[in-house]
């Protein structure tokens, strides 16, 4: 995770470069090696073309433009921008506007310089030559030994990019192959390329018996054997005073500047370390038993360290400056003076001052009281600084299936002061972790609880909680939790308690059925799910509904409601093209056109934020060209747009082996998951995506396995339309279906312009619903279906007659008689009723009685009445209930 960080800040920062036209520099003046000017311009400013930069605390002069030249160096610095600007006719004033000013300016005055010490273009690459002119372009002065180890500090940065291979990949010019320990001197090389650099009163060392002797060419005003880090003018005694903090500062310059600035008497500052940016590097300027002049009334007890760069571009403080300075403060605080690492500030940076308590110890220039001055800024990142100054304490490892944890205080008492613990969650069994926290008290933004992912610091943080804001139910990814606490030095509160479980390994699928209760549906009804799994629980329960008529091949599903079933046996006709060329073979649907950069068919179905989504395809990518990729957007709001407006999509990408998930705001996407998966040409995929718009959440299993889970912090809530897409490839795609969650039961509008609108006919299912269930662990149940009979209307009568064969009139006598025969194409007919009676519908003569599927009826009547008019009654019943009544 930290490299991932460093190295995300450091795209961000050059993000922000300045782009000259060097090629152009170079074209123009051939007496520069290529490479040259980058190497200034990344050694002195990261690339950055400086404009009215905030003064350091150390007060060095600012440098001003890409290639960090000077014009005003304090009666100290030599102003090289001066110099630029008579060599090359650019005057200062148009340096300072124009990146490319400057960058021309420089080249023209290092090209006058290179011309008189080679003669020749071809000579250009002469290393002695390069060192010559860039210490002729230097700011910092010919005087006394330290300037000259400051002038070959800055000297050798510049020739070790032009060496470094990633460096000339980067910035496109041909790596160069100095032999730098023979320019500089072997001795010379080992202290300008070391990780420490020490002065002492026999010279300056590396500490391991390499010592940096000045070159013949230069004049000495102070010999090595007598010569103190910092001028003496520029730091006193600590007079007695305890050292008991220190201090982090920026130089708001260059390494080799800030170690020259030291030796000017009118600067009237200095530090006891300074630590280059590109390696790490560390020259000690004042011993830690004087009082260097820092931090003004806060120099008696402190010491000090100046870090090469500028507050406000992240790219100065990488990794080996980190490391660099995190060990010189190791090493202080193991050296007796009392200091505690775990009183190093750990909380968020900021830009401007902000005070913190005198028990604090470890901190930045702008914490401590009196100051104006705001380094080391908005981009140091203490967190990371305070972890490596301290080591991770001993961990307590919890292995229980379940239990309580409670802060350092323990079940009642507040926690203590100065506390750094962790709490490892590992039960052997466990198959991920689930933690509650029933109290939450912490001291707001001073005391913290980290809550890792994993069993280390360095896996992914969950969260980082303060104050009374519980964290709440937190459940892993893994097997393990891992939870940090740190108290301050100052301030307790009653802590936190939390309860945790864990859900055990299981790889056995759980079950889904559905229970049907009846044989024939006429109106809505209820449908009962029965989920099983008896290891780790059901996570997710999801249905889709389809009806067919008796001429369709296979099931499909209304878009209106929100389900999708598409096998493609009966056609495409609900899919609209927008672009891209389509066709159907071997019910799979075909995407045939590889130059096609962003195919698209879509489909309407109601998506809302009432319940979760899951979405599944079978996808192909069948054709052999680069950059193949293929997959589905959901949650669309504009299908005819190129990215559908604003949605989801998940592609496969064949030549680079990925699952990606993107987000589309505003019809531009973004990748928010890149996941290495390997996809085969021609090798079917089954997908499965989850998404809950209550949260975000989306989660993607290719072939039931989970590859991908991301959330969006800002979640779609509606949409209208899933839409399938191909870039550069011919693919198939087929069995497409939309579910909804469900609980254990749900229910089912069935009838005329309902969900359920097809009657069965023949007593053919024309309703189906369709059950998929996700347990705890990750694991798919195969998928359950039951199918229904519909049939939404009454028996009809074909005829009925008087007698038992064709219709008679009868007007006198005692025997009734009747044959009739009714219609049901859909249930088919379950029984019928007969009655006789004296008027319509009644059965006071002959009362209703059940007559089998007999469609013949005949009685005698006991007592018949002259003249009366006797009605004869049928009533018909179909096998889903319904009857009609005919006479």
């Amino acid at each position: 995770m930290r490299f991932l960080l460093l190295l995300c800040a450091a795209l961000c920062g050059l993000t922000g470069l300045a782009q000259p036209n060097f090629q152009a520099a170079y074209q123009q003046h051939s007496y520069v090696p290529s490479g040259l000017l980058e190497a200034v311009a990344w050694t002195q400013t990261r690339m950055t073309h400086l404009e009215g930069t905030e003064a350091g605390c150390s007060g060095i002069p600012q440098a001003y433009g890409i290639m960090g030249l000077h014009d005003n160096g304090k009666n100290y610095f030599r102003e090289n921008g001066v110099l630029v600007a008579q060599l090359s006719g650019i005057s200062v004033a148009d340096q300072k506007n124009s990146a490319d000013q400057q960058v021309f300016a420089y080249a023209k005055a290092f090209h006058l310089l290179m011309m008189e010490q080679v003669g020749s273009p071809k000579g250009k690459n002469n290393p002695s030559a390069i060192r010559n002119v860039l210490l002729a372009l230097s700011e910092i002065p010919d005087s006394g030994a330290i300037n000259r180890l400051a002038q070959d500090l800055q000297a050798y940065s510049i020739l070790e990019f032009l060496n470094n291979s990633e460096m000339a990949q980067r910035f496109a010019f041909v790596a160069h192959a100095m032999d730098l320990s023979a320019l500089f001197g072997a001795e010379n090389y080992q202290v300008l390329s070391g990780k420490k650099i020490i002065f002492t009163e026999q010279g300056i060392t590396t500490g391991k018996g390499h010592f940096y002797k000045p070159t013949a060419t230069k004049s000495s005003d102070y010999g090595p054997a007598i010569w103190n880090p910092a001028a003496t003018c520029n730091f006193s005694s600590r007079a007695g005073v305890a050292i008991s903090a220190i201090t982090i500062h920026t130089v708001q310059g260059t390494y080799a500047g800030c170690i020259s600035w030291f030796q000017n008497c009118s600067a009237s500052v200095s530090a006891h370390y300074v630590v280059r940016s590109s390696d790490g590097q560390v020259t000690q300027m004042v011993n830690e038993s004087d009082k260097a002049w820092h931090v003004g009334s806060e120099n008696p007890y402190t010491i000090g360290y100046e870090h090469e760069g500028y507050v406000s571009n992240p790219v100065w403080y990488t990794e080996a400056m980190y490391l660099a300075s995190a060990n010189i403060s190791r090493d202080i605080v193991n050296s007796g003076y009392g200091i505690n690492p775990l009183r190093t500030f750990d909380g968020p940076a900021s830009s401007g001052t902000n005070v913190l308590g005198g028990c604090m110890r470890i901190k930045g220039h702008q914490h401590y009281p009196n100051q104006t001055h705001v380094d080391p800024g908005i981009n140091w990142d203490w967190e990371h600084y305070y972890q490596l100054i301290n080591d991770p304490p001993n961990v307590i490892t919890v292995t229980a299936s379940s239990g309580t944890l409670y802060d350092t205080g323990g079940a009642s008492a507040n926690y203590p002061d100065d506390e750094r613990q962790l709490w490892l969650i590992q039960p052997p069994t466990a198959l991920t972790i689930t933690l509650e926290f029933t109290a939450f008290d912490l001291e707001n933004n001073w005391d913290y609880l980290y809550i890792y992912d994993g069993d280390s610091l360095n896996d992914p943080l969950i969260g980082t909680y303060t104050g009374t804001t519980s964290p709440g139910t937190i459940i892993s990814n893994g097997s393990s939790l891992l939870l940090e606490f740190r108290s301050d030095c100052s301030t307790t509160a009653p802590g936190w308690v939390a309860s945790y479980m864990e859900t055990t390994a299981d790889a056995t699928p759980p079950i889904t059925n559905i229970q049907q209760s009846a044989l024939w549906y006429n109106d809505d009804f209820t449908v009962d799910f029965t989920d099983t799994d008896v290891q780790s629980g059901i996570s997710d329960r999801f249905y889709l509904a389809a009806t067919k008529d008796n001429l369709a091949n296979d099931w499909s599903s209304s878009g209106a409601y929100g389900f999708v079933h598409e096998s493609f046996e009966d056609g495409a006709a609900n899919w609209l093209p927008v672009t891209g060329s389509y066709s159907l073979a071997s019910g799979s649907y075909v995407f045939a056109d590889e130059m096609e950069q962003n195919s698209n068919t879509y489909l309407a179905v109601d998506q809302t934020n009432t319940a979760l989504y899951l979405y599944e395809w079978d996808q192909t990518i069948t054709s052999t060209s680069t950059n193949q990729r293929a997959g589905m957007h959901f949650f669309c709001d504009n299908p005819n747009l190129p990215n559908r407006g604003n949605s989801y999509f998940i592609y496969l990408r064949e030549n680079d082996d990925k699952l990606q998930v993107y987000a589309v705001d505003n019809d531009v996407f973004a990748l928010a998951d890149d996941i290495p998966f390997v996809v085969n040409q021609g090798q079917s995929y089954n997908i499965k995506t989850i998404y809950n718009p209550a949260d975000g959440l989306i989660r993607v299993y290719v072939d039931n396995v989970l590859v991908s889970s991301w959330q969006d912090v800002s979640p779609l809530t509606a949409g209208g339309y899933i839409s399938l897409r191909t870039g550069g490839c011919a693919a198939t795609f087929d069995n497409v279906r939309v579910y909804q969650s469900r609980s254990t039961q749900v229910s089912i509008s069935a009838g005329f312009g309902e969900l359920f609108s097809i009657e069965s006919l023949g007593a053919q299912a024309s309703g189906m619903v369709r059950s998929l269930a996700l347990d705890n662990a990750g694991n798919w149940s195969l998928p359950a279906t039951e199918e229904y009979l519909l049939d939404f209307t009454s028996p009809l009568a074909d005829y009925v007659y008087d007698g038992v064969a064709a219709d008679i009139d009868t007007f006198v006598t005692a025997t009734l008689e009747a044959n009739w025969n009714t219609l049901d194409p859909h249930s088919d007919i379950a029984y019928y009723e007969v009655a006789v009676g004296t008027l319509p519908n009644l059965d006071d003569v002959y009362q209703w009685s059940n007559q089998g599927s007999v469609t013949v009826f005949s009685t005698i009547l006991s007592n018949p009445i002259y003249n009366q008019v006797y009605y004869l009654s049928i009533r018909a019943y179909n096998n889903a209930g319904l009857s009609d009544q005919f006479m």
